[in-house]
């Protein structure tokens, strides 16, 4: 019973989140389930997949569609492409050969959440707002 109340917070949780500031929430759900130790990293990797196969983001872009602040052109194409990326990632930790360790996705996702926390805090620093 505990798990699907850290569930259902988390989403919520992770939805503000993403509402916020227009970063998918995986990083963050990915940790907590890991925090919580429910289940493996790897199926959590997966099942946070499945989460952004659903319109997550519907309310948002609702929102952001009426302030006619949305670029479709650049849009799809960031979806077409993403989603060859991401086949060809998941490739790389679930796929039959060269899978990545639990490990090296652990260093490979710290070292991504790094860098955009500092590029995040440079570009802050310098906003003329």
């Amino acid at each position: 019973m505990n798990q699907y109340i850290i569930e259902l917070v988390l989403g919520i949780v992770a939805g503000l989140f993403l509402g916020i500031t227009g970063l998918a929430p995986t990083g963050l759900v990915l940790l907590a389930l890991d925090f919580f130790k429910i289940g493996d990293y790897v199926t959590n990797l997966g099942t946070i997949l499945f989460l952004n196969l659903f319109p997550i983001t519907i309310g948002s872009v609702w929102e952001f569609y009426k302030s006619k602040k949305i670029n479709f052109n650049m849009g799809f194409i960031l979806l077409l492409s993403t989603m060859v990326g991401s086949y060809l990632g998941s490739k790389m930790v679930v796929g039959d050969k060269n899978k990545l360790s639990t490990k090296t996705i652990k260093y490979i996702t710290s070292g991504l959440g790094f860098f955009i926390f500092i590029l995040f805090l440079i570009s802050a620093h310098y906003e003329k707002n």
